[in-house]
């Protein structure tokens, strides 16, 4: 069992090289894919855990995370879960669904301002930039009820390290929201050229 366990930690220790040596996260995902098959969620984070007490940087940690959030989101597509409607975990992935969506309609939004020449092309996109900047603002609720009810869960079973990657992301993200929420309010003093940038 212990020598199972030790080949899944060698398994991810070689895909965060291989990521770290530039090959792309889809190569990636498929090759994560086989050590997923292999190990369930809790043993995935319980080896990460031991990655970092050995030394491996958590932002290491982070880019294989982006990989198998989106493997696990493969999966979880697939399978329906039985949870009751107002569940804490049912209320948390509708959520994370909510601020994909607006992150996929904040690039769209990004793409249109970049091909335009001119701000009055776009008056549409920067009213739904706004709107999208104020959603933003609003999922803070998201991310506290992350931190504050499901990483203590997390951490009362012993998975420490994965919750303060993920709170070193939500750090992160709140930089981001705090910068467009900064440009769509400045969007009146700026140049269209450095709103643009």
């Amino acid at each position: 069992m212990k020598e199972m366990i030790e080949n899944k930690k060698n398994m991810l220790k070689e895909l965060i090289a291989q990521l770290h040596a530039g090959i792309p996260p889809l190569e990636v995902k498929e090759r994560f894919k086989q050590v997923l098959e292999r190990a369930s969620p809790l043993e995935i984070s319980k080896i990460e855990q031991k990655l970092i007490e050995e030394g491996m940087p958590r932002e290491e940690i982070q880019r294989l995370c982006d990989v198998h959030l989106a493997v696990f989101r493969e999966q979880l597509e697939k399978q329906k879960l039985d949870m009751p409607v107002g569940h804490p975990i049912s209320i948390l992935m509708e959520e994370h669904k909510i601020m994909l969506q607006l992150s996929q309609k904040l690039g769209t939004i990004a793409n249109k301002v970049q091909q335009a020449s001119d701000i009055s092309y776009v008056s549409d996109e920067i009213h739904s930039l706004e709107y999208v900047a104020e959603n933003f603002r609003d999922s803070e609720k998201h991310y506290l009820r992350e931190e504050n009810v499901l990483f203590p869960v997390l951490e009362k079973h012993g998975i420490t390290k994965p919750p303060s990657i993920m709170w070193m992301e939500h750090n992160q993200i709140r930089e981001k929201k705090k910068e467009l929420h900064t440009l769509t309010k400045n969007l009146n003093t700026l140049k269209f050229q450095d709103f643009k940038e």
